[in-house]
């Protein structure tokens, strides 16, 4: 009887609350509806909003048993393994983020779309690692747009709410207990456990202390009063189910409590059955009793309703049977409809005036309109003010957007993240040979970043080879690599490592530089003023090298960016510090041959300019070329600077020196000073 409970409930609420909302002063706040389950509470907000009905839950549920609570912990895996295809889809399957199955299905096939969702998740990884969980948070329901998604929901404020419940007390749990990630997710679980304890501080709060009514637990209604009381469900019976375990005080022994685990053949059913129609009828009591001035109780032949309260007091059972239950229930089954409707109009009669017998209204109800807006026309302004569309964040992946569509490569030009390449060049070169080792390794998006986390990760000593190849093997498995790879990624790493990255006498390589002198993945923001690609074009004619101003200015007048100012961001792969220099560098898993001789020069300069790096890591010298003179009193950029190294890690081999593989530019001081004026406003 539940679904037409339901049904039936909405209808009276409208007809009579509704009705009631209309006359001044009532408000919604002075309706209260009763229910005995939080069940029946959110059944009762169901209703109500789709009668437009405002309302809130005073219920008694504990948070991690909502569904919020399981969407949360969906996510919250989802973020801490980004590159676990299971769990991200069963994170955008979530509401929080709102994917179908038709979206999924089209996820399965679009991979350019599928890498962008990883590379999003990969960004709230990073942030919570380095930040904290309530710094990525606050982000990820910013950058979702997680709030407008769930309050499309009818119970959407029940929804936020929880969800930020959960957030705060997550928050609160990570930075007293100093938990990171894994410690966060574990703590998670263990309370979404039924058998985990409940505490207090964690039950549901109140979703909103607007004008809205009332839907409370009858338990939680103690004590209180509300102008308007309506009572939906208070027909439970008091009958025990044949295997159902019971509770009674035994009368012989000091009225010990005790607990009966096979009712089937127990001659103390009777007495637990007793015990049960009184703790009905005292839950009636409370329920009828909070009301100021009317109160609605709604009563008719439902599953169950002979043993309950209602039927005890309103048809009782002659005389004072032994067992209450049984003869309650007899009676009411005897019962026709026209003879419990001549029962209460009896009462009412008694009542003088107090008591009103009305019917059930038929039907789910109409929307409910506020007499406020009655007669009322609506209408939608018009907006004349300007909006400025050329002011946003800007990045080198939305610079080059457009020229990547243009090149049907997958593009993340809408997310401001780490650039990292797709780990193939753009005009493929032609293989001239089997590949073997790195060269066989695989191309694309997720090789890249599986590359450039390996080298976020390790000492760059090379001292604790065990350590490296235990990095290696973790994120092979994280990123879904067989594990016969590890072998030929600990070379390759071995070899960038001990590569000298430039010649002369100072013996520059990557094993040279220790933790404390190197940043990863440093994230940086510099005030852009408005550019255009004939700004840019400019720049770089008239203040480029030789190498940079022949043809390099023409193809950055072909980028199709729209004018932009604001801010420029990114995230530089290795910021690290060599004999009193600052230095750049960037990793690239591109696949441009089978051999270390398809990685020269002239090849990397090519490539360097196809996929315009060089405007890449001018970016890059200006942010830090900011950051440098901020920070050093004495800073002075051809003393401080030593240069920029792009690091092609399939073409490096130490034993042919820096002529394959790596990528080497120290940008003129002059061209780095136009750029600080023509993109902040400042030599």
């Amino acid at each position: 009887m539940r679904l037409p409970a339901r049904s039936r409930a909405s209808s009276v609420l409208e007809k009579r609350g509704g009705r009631l909302l209309a006359i001044d002063p009532l408000r919604e706040a002075d309706i209260a509806v009763l229910v005995r389950r939080n069940s029946e509470a959110r059944l009762v907000q169901e209703s109500l909003t789709a009668l437009r009905i405002p309302s809130v839950l005073h219920s008694m549920g504990n948070l991690f048993d909502t569904d919020e609570a399981l969407e949360m912990s969906r996510v919250l895996s989802a973020i801490g393994s980004p590159n676990h295809e299971p769990l991200l889809k069963v994170a955008l399957a979530t509401d929080m983020l709102g994917k179908g199955g038709e979206d999924l299905e089209k996820l399965g096939r679009d991979e350019a779309e599928w890498e962008d969702w990883v590379v999003k998740f990969r960004e709230y990884n990073e942030l919570w690692e380095k930040r904290g969980f309530i710094r990525m948070f606050r982000h990820f329901l910013l950058k979702e747009k997680v709030r407008t998604r769930l309050l499309s929901f009818p119970d959407g404020e029940r929804r936020l709410t929880n969800i930020l419940h959960l957030a705060e007390v997550l928050h609160q749990e990570s930075s007293e207990r100093k938990l990171g990630m894994v410690g966060l997710l574990k703590w998670l679980r263990q309370q979404r456990d039924p058998e985990s304890p409940r505490l207090e501080e964690h039950q549901l709060r109140l979703e909103s202390d607007a004008n809205a009514v009332r839907v409370v637990t009858i338990h939680k209604s103690k004590g209180l009063e509300y102008p308007v009381v309506f009572c939906p469900f208070n027909w439970d019976g008091s009958e025990i189910g044949k295997n159902e375990e019971f509770l009674f005080h035994d009368p012989k022994d000091d009225w010990k409590i005790n607990l009966v685990l096979n009712p089937e053949e127990n001659p103390n059913r009777m007495l637990g059955e007793k015990e049960i129609l009184a703790e009905n009828l005292r839950l009636l009591y409370v329920s009828l009793t909070r009301a100021k001035n009317r109160c609605y109780l709604i009563w008719g032949r439902f599953n169950e309703a002979g043993t309950s309260a209602p039927a005890y007091l309103l048809h009782p059972p002659e005389g004072t049977p032994e067992d209450i239950v049984a003869a309650t229930g007899a009676k009411f089954e005897g019962l026709t409809d026209a003879d419990i409707r001549q029962a209460l109009k009896e009462l009412a009669r008694n009542a003088k005036g107090a008591i009103q017998l009305s019917d059930m209204p038929l039907g789910a109800g109409e929307q409910q309109r506020p007499a406020a807006e009655a007669g009322k026309d609506l209408f939608f302004e018009e907006f004349s003010g300007h909006i400025r569309r050329d002011w946003r964040i800007a990045s080198f992946s939305l610079l080059t957007s457009d020229r990547e569509k243009e090149t049907k490569t997958p593009s993340h030009a809408a997310i401001d993240l780490p650039d990292y390449d797709q780990g193939i060049s753009l005009e493929e070169t032609v293989p001239t040979q089997e590949p073997s080792g790195i060269f066989a390794f695989p191309k694309g998006a997720r090789a890249g970043t599986l590359l450039h986390d390996i080298f976020e990760k390790i000492d760059f000593s090379g001292k604790d080879m065990p350590a490296i190849e235990e990095v290696v093997a973790g994120k092979l498995r994280e990123y879904g690599f067989e594990m016969h790879w590890q072998e030929t990624v600990c070379e390759m790493v071995g070899k960038v490592l001990a590569a000298p990255l430039q010649s002369g006498e100072n013996g520059l390589t990557l094993s040279r530089i220790g933790k404390i002198d190197r940043l990863s993945e440093l994230e940086f923001y510099f005030p852009l003023e408005p550019i255009t690609p004939k700004k840019l074009k400019k720049v770089f004619a008239e203040h480029g090298g030789p190498e940079i101003a022949a043809d390099f200015p023409d193809q950055i007048e072909n980028l199709n960016f729209a004018p932009a100012q604001g801010f420029m961001k990114g995230f530089i792969d290795l910021l690290f510090q060599f004999q009193g220099k600052f230095y750049l560098a960037d990793w690239k898993s591109n696949f441009l041959g089978n051999r270390v001789e398809d990685y020269g020069k002239k090849t990397l300069l090519r490539e360097m300019k196809e996929n315009f790096y060089i405007l890449q890591y001018h970016i890059y010298t200006l942010a830090l070329h900011q950051y440098l003179r901020n920070r050093l009193g004495d800073y002075d950029y051809e003393k401080h600077f030593g240069g920029v190294f792009y690091i092609f890690l399939r073409g490096v081999d130490p034993e042919r020196g820096q002529e394959f593989g790596i990528y080497r530019d120290l940008p003129g001081k002059e061209l780095v000073e136009a750029l600080s004026r023509e993109l902040i406003g400042r030599p």
